[in-house]
């Protein structure tokens, strides 16, 4: 499934992606590979190829429910580039660039370097606290 984030963007592509939770992992034919893993194994995942051109940002998204780094699997089933959960991923990300998705909610692995662990926290108060309003 293809995007195109028009022009002007607020910031660069790579930084964008990172918003919605994805990580460069290479560059492929002039265009920079991301992904974003669903859990803590490499696969399932989603994978992305971002380009800039006179009109915008393009995002060219698939899923990858197998090994990419042989190209076996499903690169050749239609569901891997449109339908249900890449329509919705698809959503999700330009949600996030816009800027209207808390970024607490974009899962990321333990110990990547855009986890929660790495956000700062708030601390939580107890009942007491805030039925009496104690600081």
């Amino acid at each position: 499934m293809r995007q195109l984030i028009p022009h002007p963007l607020s910031n660069t592509p790579e930084a964008l992606m990172n918003k919605a939770g994805y990580v460069r992992h290479c560059v492929e034919t002039g265009r920079a590979c991301y992904h974003r893993r669903l859990n803590d194994p490499p696969f399932p995942r989603f994978h992305a190829y971002v380009s800039t051109n006179e009109k915008g940002m393009e995002i060219d998204l698939h899923f990858d429910a197998l090994d990419s780094i042989t190209h076996k699997g499903n690169h050749d089933q239609t569901w891997a580039y449109e339908g249900g959960r890449v329509n919705e991923e698809a959503n999700r990300i330009l949600t996030a660039i816009c800027g209207q998705l808390p970024h607490k909610e974009i899962y990321h692995a333990p110990g990547h370097p855009l986890s929660s662990s790495h956000l700062p926290t708030k601390k939580k108060k107890s009942l007491f606290e805030i039925l009496f309003k104690t600081m």
